[in-house]
Protein backbone atom coordinates (compact mmCIF):
# COMPACT_ATOMS: atom_id res chain seq x y z
CA UNK A 1 0.00 0.00 0.00
CA UNK A 2 1.78 2.74 -1.33
CA UNK A 3 1.27 6.25 1.00
CA UNK A 4 3.22 9.55 -0.48
CA UNK A 5 2.78 12.79 1.77
CA UNK A 6 2.39 16.28 0.18
CA UNK A 7 3.17 19.55 1.59
CA UNK A 8 4.13 22.91 1.21
CA UNK A 9 4.70 26.42 3.35
CA UNK A 10 7.08 28.71 4.12
CA UNK A 11 5.18 30.97 1.49
CA UNK A 12 1.58 30.93 1.82
CA UNK A 13 -1.36 28.81 2.24
CA UNK A 14 0.42 26.04 3.74
CA UNK A 15 -1.67 22.76 3.25
CA UNK A 16 -0.73 18.87 3.30
CA UNK A 17 -2.17 15.57 1.04
CA UNK A 18 -1.87 12.47 1.31
CA UNK A 19 -2.21 9.89 -1.73
CA UNK A 20 -2.61 6.16 -0.32
CA UNK A 21 -2.33 3.51 -3.23
CA UNK A 22 -3.03 6.11 -5.49
CA UNK A 23 -6.06 7.63 -4.39
CA UNK A 24 -6.37 10.60 -2.66
CA UNK A 25 -8.01 10.55 0.70
CA UNK A 26 -7.29 13.84 2.37
CA UNK A 27 -5.65 17.75 2.06
CA UNK A 28 -6.62 20.12 4.13
CA UNK A 29 -4.80 24.10 4.54
CA UNK A 30 -2.72 24.70 7.88
CA UNK A 31 -5.07 28.18 8.34
CA UNK A 32 -8.21 25.88 9.21
CA UNK A 33 -6.94 24.17 12.42
CA UNK A 34 -4.90 27.50 13.43
CA UNK A 35 -7.32 30.33 12.12
CA UNK A 36 -4.46 32.50 10.78
CA UNK A 37 -5.82 33.12 7.35
CA UNK A 38 -3.24 31.81 4.84
CA UNK A 39 -1.08 30.25 7.49
CA UNK A 40 2.30 29.62 5.69
CA UNK A 41 4.28 27.96 8.58
CA UNK A 42 5.02 23.84 8.62
CA UNK A 43 1.54 22.58 8.54
CA UNK A 44 1.85 20.32 11.47
CA UNK A 45 -2.07 20.12 11.76
CA UNK A 46 -2.48 19.30 8.07
CA UNK A 47 0.20 16.37 8.03
CA UNK A 48 -1.57 15.06 11.45
CA UNK A 49 -5.09 14.74 10.22
CA UNK A 50 -4.08 13.79 6.72
CA UNK A 51 -2.57 10.48 8.48
CA UNK A 52 -5.24 10.26 11.23
CA UNK A 53 -7.68 9.84 7.98
CA UNK A 54 -6.02 7.83 6.27
CA UNK A 55 -5.31 5.79 8.90
CA UNK A 56 -1.29 5.26 8.23
CA UNK A 57 1.05 6.36 11.00
CA UNK A 58 4.49 8.27 9.93
CA UNK A 59 6.31 4.63 9.86
CA UNK A 60 3.82 3.76 6.92
CA UNK A 61 4.82 6.49 4.26
CA UNK A 62 6.83 6.17 1.72
CA UNK A 63 7.60 9.64 0.83
CA UNK A 64 6.68 13.03 1.06
CA UNK A 65 6.95 15.61 -1.37
CA UNK A 66 7.83 19.08 -0.91
CA UNK A 67 6.62 21.79 -3.32
CA UNK A 68 9.31 23.65 -3.86
CA UNK A 69 13.59 23.23 -4.86
CA UNK A 70 15.27 24.90 -1.97
CA UNK A 71 18.34 24.91 -3.30
CA UNK A 72 16.78 26.68 -6.66
CA UNK A 73 15.22 29.92 -4.06
CA UNK A 74 18.11 29.97 -2.79
CA UNK A 75 19.92 31.00 -6.17
CA UNK A 76 17.30 32.75 -7.44
CA UNK A 77 17.64 35.40 -4.34
CA UNK A 78 21.31 35.72 -4.66
CA UNK A 79 20.79 36.16 -8.31
CA UNK A 80 18.33 39.05 -8.18
CA UNK A 81 20.42 40.76 -4.75
CA UNK A 82 21.78 43.79 -6.83
CA UNK A 83 17.63 44.84 -7.12
CA UNK A 84 17.38 44.60 -3.28
CA UNK A 85 21.12 45.64 -1.84
CA UNK A 86 20.61 49.22 -3.54
CA UNK A 87 17.56 49.99 -2.35
CA UNK A 88 15.71 50.94 0.94
CA UNK A 89 15.62 48.08 3.46
CA UNK A 90 16.66 46.41 0.41
CA UNK A 91 19.73 44.32 2.56
CA UNK A 92 17.16 43.34 5.20
CA UNK A 93 14.42 41.93 2.42
CA UNK A 94 17.29 39.73 0.83
CA UNK A 95 18.40 38.47 4.42
CA UNK A 96 14.70 37.64 5.05
CA UNK A 97 14.40 35.89 1.74
CA UNK A 98 17.66 33.84 2.33
CA UNK A 99 16.15 32.60 6.12
CA UNK A 100 13.06 31.27 4.23
CA UNK A 101 15.32 29.44 2.03
CA UNK A 102 17.30 28.24 4.51
CA UNK A 103 13.71 27.00 6.21
CA UNK A 104 12.91 25.50 3.07
CA UNK A 105 16.00 23.38 2.83
CA UNK A 106 15.58 21.94 6.36
CA UNK A 107 12.33 20.83 5.66
CA UNK A 108 12.95 17.20 5.73
CA UNK A 109 13.92 18.01 9.21
CA UNK A 110 11.55 19.44 10.52
CA UNK A 111 9.30 17.10 9.29
CA UNK A 112 11.70 14.33 10.95
CA UNK A 113 11.11 16.11 14.28
CA UNK A 114 7.19 16.38 14.20
CA UNK A 115 6.74 12.72 13.13
CA UNK A 116 9.71 11.33 14.87
CA UNK A 117 12.05 8.07 15.14
CA UNK A 118 9.36 6.08 13.06
CA UNK A 119 9.39 8.36 9.89
CA UNK A 120 12.24 6.96 7.58
CA UNK A 121 10.63 7.97 4.25
CA UNK A 122 12.61 9.65 1.24
CA UNK A 123 11.96 12.90 0.60
CA UNK A 124 11.36 14.60 -2.83
CA UNK A 125 11.86 18.22 -3.65
CA UNK A 126 9.74 19.04 -6.59
CA UNK A 127 9.34 22.10 -9.15
CA UNK A 128 6.67 24.13 -8.00
CA UNK A 129 4.97 25.08 -11.14
CA UNK A 130 5.37 21.17 -12.47
CA UNK A 131 3.40 20.55 -8.61
CA UNK A 132 0.68 23.24 -9.80
CA UNK A 133 0.74 20.80 -13.30
CA UNK A 134 0.22 18.21 -11.62
CA UNK A 135 -2.58 19.16 -9.44
CA UNK A 136 -4.59 19.94 -12.30
CA UNK A 137 -4.15 17.11 -14.51
CA UNK A 138 -4.77 14.26 -11.72
CA UNK A 139 -7.76 16.09 -9.75
CA UNK A 140 -9.09 16.71 -13.71
CA UNK A 141 -9.39 13.40 -14.53
CA UNK A 142 -8.38 13.97 -17.78
CA UNK A 143 -5.56 11.42 -19.57
CA UNK A 144 -4.28 14.28 -22.29
CA UNK A 145 -4.54 17.91 -21.76
CA UNK A 146 -2.96 21.56 -22.17
CA UNK A 147 -2.16 22.91 -19.32
CA UNK A 148 -1.55 27.12 -18.34
CA UNK A 149 0.15 27.87 -14.94
CA UNK A 150 0.61 31.20 -13.81
CA UNK A 151 1.55 32.53 -10.19
CA UNK A 152 3.60 35.27 -8.30
CA UNK A 153 6.77 33.28 -8.53
CA UNK A 154 8.01 29.24 -8.10
CA UNK A 155 11.54 28.91 -7.99
CA UNK A 156 12.16 31.34 -10.62
CA UNK A 157 9.42 30.20 -13.09
CA UNK A 158 6.02 32.64 -13.42
CA UNK A 159 4.04 30.67 -15.83
CA UNK A 160 4.16 27.04 -18.01
CA UNK A 161 2.99 26.03 -21.42
CA UNK A 162 2.65 22.40 -21.31
CA UNK A 163 0.96 19.55 -22.53
CA UNK A 164 0.07 16.43 -20.87
CA UNK A 165 0.07 13.00 -22.56
CA UNK A 166 -0.74 10.66 -20.07
CA UNK A 167 1.50 10.95 -16.93
CA UNK A 168 4.04 12.81 -18.85
CA UNK A 169 4.30 16.17 -18.55
CA UNK A 170 5.90 18.12 -21.09
CA UNK A 171 6.47 21.95 -21.21
CA UNK A 172 6.47 24.16 -25.00
CA UNK A 173 7.37 27.77 -23.18
CA UNK A 174 6.91 29.38 -20.10
CA UNK A 175 8.11 32.84 -18.15
CA UNK A 176 10.99 33.73 -15.72
CA UNK A 177 10.57 36.01 -13.16
CA UNK A 178 10.57 39.17 -13.15
CA UNK A 179 7.78 38.71 -15.79
CA UNK A 180 5.02 38.06 -13.56
CA UNK A 181 1.38 37.67 -13.93
CA UNK A 182 1.00 37.06 -10.24
CA UNK A 183 3.22 40.18 -9.19
CA UNK A 184 1.90 42.16 -11.54
CA UNK A 185 -1.70 42.08 -10.07
CA UNK A 186 -1.03 42.15 -6.59
CA UNK A 187 0.53 45.73 -7.39
CA UNK A 188 -2.59 46.67 -8.53
CA UNK A 189 -4.19 45.43 -5.54
CA UNK A 190 -1.54 47.12 -3.11
CA UNK A 191 -2.32 50.62 -5.34
CA UNK A 192 -5.84 50.23 -5.02
CA UNK A 193 -5.15 50.02 -1.17
CA UNK A 194 -6.16 46.21 -0.26
CA UNK A 195 -3.79 43.61 1.00
CA UNK A 196 -1.48 42.25 -1.36
CA UNK A 197 -1.56 38.32 -1.87
CA UNK A 198 -4.51 37.96 -0.31
CA UNK A 199 -7.04 40.28 -1.33
CA UNK A 200 -6.64 40.49 -5.47
CA UNK A 201 -10.48 39.00 -5.69
CA UNK A 202 -11.47 42.27 -4.40
CA UNK A 203 -9.47 43.96 -7.53
CA UNK A 204 -11.68 41.62 -9.91
CA UNK A 205 -14.95 42.13 -7.88
CA UNK A 206 -14.29 46.26 -8.16
CA UNK A 207 -13.28 45.40 -11.93
CA UNK A 208 -17.01 44.81 -12.99
CA UNK A 209 -17.38 48.38 -11.64
CA UNK A 210 -15.45 50.79 -13.89
CA UNK A 211 -14.21 51.17 -17.49
CA UNK A 212 -11.29 50.50 -19.47
CA UNK A 213 -9.88 54.21 -19.42
CA UNK A 214 -6.09 52.86 -18.19
CA UNK A 215 -6.39 49.58 -20.55
CA UNK A 216 -3.83 50.19 -22.89
CA UNK A 217 -1.66 51.75 -20.35
CA UNK A 218 -1.73 48.50 -18.78
CA UNK A 219 -1.49 46.32 -21.80
CA UNK A 220 1.79 47.87 -22.39
CA UNK A 221 2.49 47.15 -18.91
CA UNK A 222 2.06 43.31 -19.33
CA UNK A 223 1.59 41.24 -22.35
CA UNK A 224 1.89 37.91 -23.98
CA UNK A 225 4.66 37.63 -26.87
CA UNK A 226 3.70 35.35 -29.53
CA UNK A 227 5.99 32.48 -28.33
CA UNK A 228 3.83 31.64 -25.54
CA UNK A 229 6.07 34.01 -22.62
CA UNK A 230 4.56 36.87 -20.68
CA UNK A 231 6.53 40.18 -20.66
CA UNK A 232 6.44 42.45 -18.34
CA UNK A 233 7.68 46.31 -18.41
CA UNK A 234 9.70 46.98 -15.72
CA UNK A 235 10.39 50.48 -16.02
CA UNK A 236 6.75 51.21 -15.39
CA UNK A 237 6.45 48.93 -12.25
CA UNK A 238 9.05 47.54 -9.85
CA UNK A 239 8.25 44.09 -8.86
CA UNK A 240 11.94 42.56 -8.01
CA UNK A 241 10.67 42.34 -4.52
CA UNK A 242 7.91 40.27 -4.90
CA UNK A 243 3.80 41.05 -3.64
CA UNK A 244 4.47 42.87 -1.14
CA UNK A 245 6.65 45.67 -2.20
CA UNK A 246 5.73 45.60 -5.94
CA UNK A 247 4.63 49.27 -7.35
CA UNK A 248 3.85 51.02 -10.01
CA UNK A 249 6.80 53.76 -11.39
CA UNK A 250 5.59 57.42 -10.85
CA UNK A 251 5.03 58.14 -14.36
CA UNK A 252 2.26 55.25 -14.22
CA UNK A 253 0.95 57.48 -10.53
CA UNK A 254 0.71 60.38 -12.54
CA UNK A 255 -1.43 59.10 -15.16
CA UNK A 256 -3.79 56.58 -12.62
CA UNK A 257 -3.56 58.57 -9.38
CA UNK A 258 -1.38 57.61 -5.90
CA UNK A 259 -1.79 54.67 -3.71
CA UNK A 260 -4.97 54.40 -2.19
CA UNK A 261 -4.49 53.88 1.47
CA UNK A 262 -6.67 51.24 2.95
CA UNK A 263 -9.91 52.70 4.46
CA UNK A 264 -10.35 55.48 1.97
CA UNK A 265 -13.03 55.81 -0.11
CA UNK A 266 -12.93 54.08 -3.40
CA UNK A 267 -13.36 56.40 -6.59
CA UNK A 268 -14.57 55.78 -9.86
CA UNK A 269 -10.73 56.38 -10.98
CA UNK A 270 -10.23 53.30 -9.01
CA UNK A 271 -12.46 51.55 -10.41
CA UNK A 272 -11.49 52.05 -13.91
CA UNK A 273 -7.63 50.93 -12.60
CA UNK A 274 -9.34 47.89 -11.85
CA UNK A 275 -10.94 46.93 -14.72
CA UNK A 276 -8.16 48.04 -17.02
CA UNK A 277 -5.55 45.74 -15.14
CA UNK A 278 -8.20 43.11 -15.28
CA UNK A 279 -8.42 43.26 -18.59
CA UNK A 280 -4.90 42.94 -19.32
CA UNK A 281 -4.72 40.33 -17.33
CA UNK A 282 -7.66 38.39 -19.56
CA UNK A 283 -5.82 39.48 -22.53
CA UNK A 284 -2.73 37.49 -21.61
CA UNK A 285 -4.44 34.75 -20.27
CA UNK A 286 -6.35 34.42 -23.63
CA UNK A 287 -3.35 34.79 -25.83
CA UNK A 288 -1.61 31.95 -24.23
CA UNK A 289 -4.77 29.41 -24.37
CA UNK A 290 -4.67 30.28 -27.16
CA UNK A 291 -1.33 29.67 -28.23
CA UNK A 292 -1.67 26.30 -26.32
CA UNK A 293 -5.15 25.19 -28.35
CA UNK A 294 -2.66 26.11 -31.76
CA UNK A 295 0.30 24.21 -31.00
CA UNK A 296 -0.68 21.54 -29.13
CA UNK A 297 -4.37 20.50 -31.18
CA UNK A 298 -5.60 18.93 -27.87
CA UNK A 299 -9.29 19.96 -27.03
CA UNK A 300 -9.07 20.22 -23.08
CA UNK A 301 -7.09 22.43 -20.86
CA UNK A 302 -5.91 22.42 -17.49
CA UNK A 303 -5.17 25.57 -15.41
CA UNK A 304 -3.73 26.01 -12.25
CA UNK A 305 -1.63 28.46 -10.56
CA UNK A 306 -2.66 31.19 -8.31
CA UNK A 307 -4.16 33.75 -10.90
CA UNK A 308 -5.94 30.37 -11.72
CA UNK A 309 -8.30 32.15 -8.98
CA UNK A 310 -9.41 34.93 -11.39
CA UNK A 311 -12.71 33.21 -12.33
CA UNK A 312 -13.12 36.07 -15.13
CA UNK A 313 -10.15 35.27 -16.65
CA UNK A 314 -11.13 31.56 -16.74
CA UNK A 315 -14.28 31.66 -17.80
CA UNK A 316 -13.01 34.38 -20.92
CA UNK A 317 -10.47 31.20 -21.72
CA UNK A 318 -13.38 28.91 -21.29
CA UNK A 319 -15.56 30.73 -24.11
CA UNK A 320 -13.05 31.89 -26.79
CA UNK A 321 -9.90 29.91 -26.43
CA UNK A 322 -11.42 27.19 -28.83
CA UNK A 323 -10.91 24.12 -26.20
CA UNK A 324 -14.00 21.88 -25.71
CA UNK A 325 -13.48 21.83 -21.80
CA UNK A 326 -11.21 23.61 -19.53
CA UNK A 327 -10.99 22.73 -16.26
CA UNK A 328 -9.12 25.30 -13.38
CA UNK A 329 -8.01 23.38 -10.70
CA UNK A 330 -10.94 24.72 -7.82
CA UNK A 331 -7.34 24.81 -5.12
CA UNK A 332 -5.07 26.58 -7.85
CA UNK A 333 -2.99 28.52 -5.04
CA UNK A 334 -0.16 27.04 -3.34
CA UNK A 335 -2.07 24.83 -0.84
CA UNK A 336 -2.96 22.95 -4.38
CA UNK A 337 0.64 22.20 -4.97
CA UNK A 338 0.33 19.73 -2.20
CA UNK A 339 -1.78 17.49 -4.21
CA UNK A 340 0.55 18.15 -7.49
CA UNK A 341 3.65 17.75 -5.26
CA UNK A 342 2.22 14.11 -3.91
CA UNK A 343 1.31 12.97 -7.61
CA UNK A 344 4.67 13.90 -9.03
CA UNK A 345 6.58 12.11 -6.49
CA UNK A 346 4.12 8.94 -6.68
CA UNK A 347 4.19 8.01 -10.86
CA UNK A 348 7.80 7.77 -10.65
CA UNK A 349 8.07 4.88 -7.25
CA UNK A 350 4.66 3.05 -8.03
CA UNK A 351 3.49 4.12 -11.66
CA UNK A 352 0.33 5.82 -12.93
CA UNK A 353 -1.55 2.86 -12.92
CA UNK A 354 -2.84 2.82 -9.78
CA UNK A 355 -3.37 6.55 -10.07
CA UNK A 356 -7.68 7.23 -9.23
CA UNK A 357 -8.62 11.15 -9.61
CA UNK A 358 -10.97 12.13 -6.81
CA UNK A 359 -14.23 12.97 -7.02
CA UNK A 360 -14.61 15.94 -5.99
CA UNK A 361 -13.05 18.38 -2.86
CA UNK A 362 -14.43 17.65 -0.38
CA UNK A 363 -11.33 16.11 1.18
CA UNK A 364 -10.96 17.69 4.92
CA UNK A 365 -12.34 16.74 7.97
CA UNK A 366 -16.04 16.10 9.11
CA UNK A 367 -17.86 15.24 12.71
CA UNK A 368 -19.93 12.77 13.95
CA UNK A 369 -23.31 13.66 15.51
CA UNK A 370 -22.09 13.03 18.76
CA UNK A 371 -18.95 15.35 18.38
CA UNK A 372 -21.74 17.97 16.92
CA UNK A 373 -24.20 17.42 20.04
CA UNK A 374 -21.15 17.41 22.21
CA UNK A 375 -20.30 21.05 20.98
CA UNK A 376 -23.78 21.90 21.27
CA UNK A 377 -24.14 21.37 24.66
CA UNK A 378 -20.72 23.22 25.82
CA UNK A 379 -22.64 26.28 23.54
CA UNK A 380 -25.20 26.08 26.46
CA UNK A 381 -27.77 27.30 23.18
CA UNK A 382 -31.27 25.56 22.53
CA UNK A 383 -31.47 23.98 19.38
CA UNK A 384 -33.81 21.12 17.71
CA UNK A 385 -33.48 18.38 14.97
CA UNK A 386 -36.29 18.75 12.83
CA UNK A 387 -37.51 15.73 11.01
CA UNK A 388 -36.76 17.12 8.02
CA UNK A 389 -33.29 19.01 8.10
CA UNK A 390 -33.23 19.86 4.65
CA UNK A 391 -36.76 21.30 4.10
CA UNK A 392 -36.33 23.66 7.38
CA UNK A 393 -33.42 24.92 5.85
CA UNK A 394 -34.94 25.44 2.83
CA UNK A 395 -37.71 26.86 4.38
CA UNK A 396 -35.76 29.40 6.43
CA UNK A 397 -33.58 30.49 3.22
CA UNK A 398 -36.76 30.76 1.45
CA UNK A 399 -38.12 33.34 4.51
CA UNK A 400 -35.49 35.60 3.99
CA UNK A 401 -33.10 34.15 6.40
CA UNK A 402 -29.12 33.95 6.34
CA UNK A 403 -28.55 30.39 7.29
CA UNK A 404 -24.64 29.14 7.95
CA UNK A 405 -24.69 24.92 6.73
CA UNK A 406 -22.21 23.32 8.30
CA UNK A 407 -21.98 19.71 7.37
CA UNK A 408 -19.83 16.79 5.82
CA UNK A 409 -16.45 17.01 5.47
CA UNK A 410 -15.01 20.48 4.86
CA UNK A 411 -14.26 21.81 1.41
CA UNK A 412 -10.21 21.78 -0.04
CA UNK A 413 -9.28 25.42 -1.65
CA UNK A 414 -10.51 28.72 -1.10
CA UNK A 415 -14.22 28.09 -1.95
CA UNK A 416 -17.30 27.07 0.08
CA UNK A 417 -19.04 24.22 -1.71
CA UNK A 418 -21.92 23.54 0.43
CA UNK A 419 -20.71 22.00 3.58
CA UNK A 420 -19.00 24.87 5.03
CA UNK A 421 -21.26 27.46 3.59
CA UNK A 422 -23.48 30.94 4.49
CA UNK A 423 -26.77 30.71 2.58
CA UNK A 424 -29.46 32.87 1.50
CA UNK A 425 -32.18 33.77 -1.12
CA UNK A 426 -31.04 34.93 -4.40
CA UNK A 427 -34.51 36.65 -5.33
CA UNK A 428 -33.88 39.41 -3.32
CA UNK A 429 -32.55 42.21 -4.29
CA UNK A 430 -31.34 43.90 -1.11
CA UNK A 431 -30.04 40.40 0.11
CA UNK A 432 -25.97 41.13 -1.32
CA UNK A 433 -26.03 43.88 1.08
CA UNK A 434 -27.43 42.02 4.11
CA UNK A 435 -24.90 39.73 3.93
CA UNK A 436 -21.91 41.99 3.29
CA UNK A 437 -22.72 44.23 6.08
CA UNK A 438 -24.39 42.66 8.99
CA UNK A 439 -23.32 38.68 8.29
CA UNK A 440 -19.95 38.66 6.49
CA UNK A 441 -18.61 42.42 7.62
CA UNK A 442 -16.80 42.83 4.55
CA UNK A 443 -16.89 45.79 1.51
CA UNK A 444 -20.12 46.38 0.06
CA UNK A 445 -19.30 45.85 -3.63
CA UNK A 446 -18.17 42.17 -3.18
CA UNK A 447 -20.44 39.70 -5.45
CA UNK A 448 -21.61 36.19 -3.93
CA UNK A 449 -21.98 33.70 -6.16
CA UNK A 450 -25.01 31.14 -7.10
CA UNK A 451 -24.94 27.79 -6.05
CA UNK A 452 -27.57 25.61 -9.04
CA UNK A 453 -28.97 22.34 -9.33
CA UNK A 454 -26.95 21.15 -12.44
CA UNK A 455 -29.79 19.95 -14.64
CA UNK A 456 -31.48 23.76 -14.66
CA UNK A 457 -28.02 25.59 -14.79
CA UNK A 458 -28.52 26.15 -18.56
CA UNK A 459 -31.90 27.83 -17.92
CA UNK A 460 -30.27 30.82 -15.59
CA UNK A 461 -26.25 30.85 -16.43
CA UNK A 462 -25.50 31.46 -20.58
CA UNK A 463 -23.59 28.71 -21.30
CA UNK A 464 -23.13 26.46 -18.28
CA UNK A 465 -23.34 22.82 -18.29
CA UNK A 466 -21.39 22.10 -15.39
CA UNK A 467 -19.32 24.22 -13.38
CA UNK A 468 -18.84 22.06 -9.73
CA UNK A 469 -16.30 24.61 -8.29
CA UNK A 470 -17.48 28.29 -8.91
CA UNK A 471 -13.65 28.97 -10.21
CA UNK A 472 -15.83 30.26 -13.60
CA UNK A 473 -18.18 33.32 -14.43
CA UNK A 474 -20.64 33.13 -16.48
CA UNK A 475 -23.38 35.63 -18.27
CA UNK A 476 -26.70 35.44 -16.30
CA UNK A 477 -29.39 34.33 -18.81
CA UNK A 478 -31.67 37.26 -20.56
CA UNK A 479 -34.86 37.74 -17.82
CA UNK A 480 -33.10 35.90 -14.99
CA UNK A 481 -31.12 38.96 -13.30
CA UNK A 482 -34.69 40.29 -11.98
CA UNK A 483 -35.09 36.75 -10.61
CA UNK A 484 -31.83 36.08 -8.65
CA UNK A 485 -30.22 39.87 -8.23
CA UNK A 486 -28.61 38.96 -5.30
CA UNK A 487 -25.97 37.07 -7.21
CA UNK A 488 -25.85 38.90 -10.27
CA UNK A 489 -22.84 41.39 -10.68
CA UNK A 490 -23.05 44.12 -11.52
CA UNK A 491 -21.78 43.62 -15.30
CA UNK A 492 -24.18 40.99 -15.49
CA UNK A 493 -22.46 37.73 -14.81
CA UNK A 494 -22.22 34.91 -12.12
CA UNK A 495 -19.60 32.61 -10.49
CA UNK A 496 -21.60 29.75 -10.87
CA UNK A 497 -21.56 26.26 -8.63
CA UNK A 498 -23.49 23.72 -10.04
CA UNK A 499 -25.23 20.68 -7.78
CA UNK A 500 -25.84 17.00 -8.41
CA UNK A 501 -27.10 14.53 -5.99
CA UNK A 502 -23.80 12.46 -6.57
CA UNK A 503 -21.27 15.57 -6.12
CA UNK A 504 -23.20 16.62 -2.60
CA UNK A 505 -26.73 14.78 -2.01
CA UNK A 506 -27.04 16.72 0.90
CA UNK A 507 -26.74 20.45 -0.51
CA UNK A 508 -28.37 19.29 -3.46
CA UNK A 509 -31.52 18.41 -1.55
CA UNK A 510 -31.44 21.60 0.22
CA UNK A 511 -31.48 23.65 -3.16
CA UNK A 512 -34.33 21.38 -4.72
CA UNK A 513 -36.32 21.95 -2.05
CA UNK A 514 -35.82 25.62 -2.34
CA UNK A 515 -36.85 25.26 -5.75
CA UNK A 516 -39.77 23.24 -4.68
CA UNK A 517 -41.07 26.27 -2.25
CA UNK A 518 -39.73 29.14 -4.64
CA UNK A 519 -39.51 27.76 -8.57
CA UNK A 520 -36.43 29.03 -8.11
CA UNK A 521 -33.14 26.26 -8.53
CA UNK A 522 -30.99 28.51 -6.97
CA UNK A 523 -29.67 30.24 -3.68
CA UNK A 524 -27.20 32.16 -3.09
CA UNK A 525 -23.85 30.81 -1.42
CA UNK A 526 -20.77 32.31 0.34
CA UNK A 527 -18.20 31.09 2.40
CA UNK A 528 -18.89 30.72 6.26
CA UNK A 529 -16.51 32.82 7.96
CA UNK A 530 -16.39 36.85 8.50
CA UNK A 531 -13.60 38.96 6.79
CA UNK A 532 -10.08 38.48 8.11
CA UNK A 533 -10.81 34.71 9.32
CA UNK A 534 -10.57 31.80 7.74
CA UNK A 535 -13.40 28.88 6.73
CA UNK A 536 -15.12 27.81 9.94
CA UNK A 537 -13.75 24.20 10.65
CA UNK A 538 -15.24 22.49 13.38
CA UNK A 539 -18.72 22.61 15.11
CA UNK A 540 -16.93 24.89 17.92
CA UNK A 541 -15.64 27.59 14.46
CA UNK A 542 -19.27 27.76 13.56
CA UNK A 543 -21.16 28.26 16.80
CA UNK A 544 -18.55 30.88 17.29
CA UNK A 545 -19.07 32.65 13.63
CA UNK A 546 -23.06 32.07 14.11
CA UNK A 547 -23.18 33.85 17.58
CA UNK A 548 -20.65 36.90 16.42
CA UNK A 549 -22.60 37.91 13.31
CA UNK A 550 -25.55 38.27 12.18
CA UNK A 551 -26.98 34.86 10.93
CA UNK A 552 -30.29 34.41 11.65
CA UNK A 553 -30.05 29.92 11.78
CA UNK A 554 -27.12 27.34 11.92
CA UNK A 555 -28.24 24.40 10.05
CA UNK A 556 -25.57 21.85 11.58
CA UNK A 557 -27.47 18.49 10.68
CA UNK A 558 -28.99 16.74 11.82
CA UNK A 559 -29.67 20.01 14.18
CA UNK A 560 -30.87 22.94 13.84
CA UNK A 561 -30.61 26.70 15.58
CA UNK A 562 -32.46 29.80 14.89
CA UNK A 563 -32.02 33.13 16.50
CA UNK A 564 -34.91 34.27 17.70
CA UNK A 565 -35.86 37.27 15.67
CA UNK A 566 -34.60 40.88 15.03
CA UNK A 567 -36.28 43.87 15.86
Amino acid sequence: MPVVLGFNCYKHDAAAAILVDGRLVAAAEEERFTRRKHDSDYPAKAVEYCLKTAGVTASDIDCAAYYMVPGEVARENIRYSRHYLFSPGGGNFLLGQLAGSRKMSLVGATLRDHLGPSFRARMAFVDHHEAHAWAAWYCSGFESAAVLTMDGVGERTTSILGRFDGPRLSRIAGSAFPNSPGVYYSAVTKHLGFEPDSDEYKVMGLASYGGPEFEDLFKRMIRATDDGRIAVDTDLMDIHRGVHFARFAPSVERLIGPVRRPGEEITHTHENVAASAQKALEAVGLKLATILRSRTGLDRLVISGGVGLNCVMNGVIEREAGFAEVYPLPAPHDAGTSIGAAVAAYIPLFGADSLESPDGMYLGSSYSEKEIEAALVQSKQPWTKPEDIHMETARLVADGKVVGLFQGRMEFGPRALGNRSILADPRRADMKDIVNSVVKQREGFRPFAPSCLEDRAGEYFEGCGKSRYMISTYMVAPGKAEVIPAVTHVDGTARVQTVTPETNESYWTIIHRFSELTGVPVVLNTSFNVKGEPIVESPVDALRCFWGTGLDALSIPPFLIVKPDRF
